[in-house]
């Protein structure tokens, strides 16, 4: 029969009892933490996000460029913008301020 641990599973399949390679217990051993740690702190960076649907906002379509791993807009009959942003809610947002700035003026000629 087989010793169960204080957790009431088999001291061989339970994650805080079991016997790390190092000969101690895998919660107590500090070389097996600390992988363990280090794996979790990982960042995995994926080629696309999940949803990488083409969306237009306002006229505009928002787009997912693996080349920056970010997102872009692009106006009608123009090409992406110079700015990649995070998440297609800020591009949104990127697209909104283009709306709200004032429309550069033209300069004045001057008259000699």
């Amino acid at each position: 029969m087989t010793s169960l641990c204080i957790h009431g599973f088999r001291s061989d399949e339970c994650a805080s009892c079991r016997p790390c390679p190092h000969g101690l217990p895998a919660n107590r051993c500090g070389r097996c933490r600390s992988e363990a740690i280090a794996a979790s702190r990982r960042r995995v960076v994926t080629a696309r996000p999940a949803n990488t649907k083409t969306a237009t906002y306002h006229g505009f379509e928002i787009v997912f460029t693996p080349e920056v791993s970010g997102w872009q807009y692009r106006a009608p009959d123009s090409s992406l913008s110079r700015m990649s942003y995070r998440s297609a809610f800020l591009t949104r947002k990127a697209v909104d301020a283009l709306g709200a700035e004032p429309a550069p003026e033209k300069p004045r000629k001057r008259r000699s």
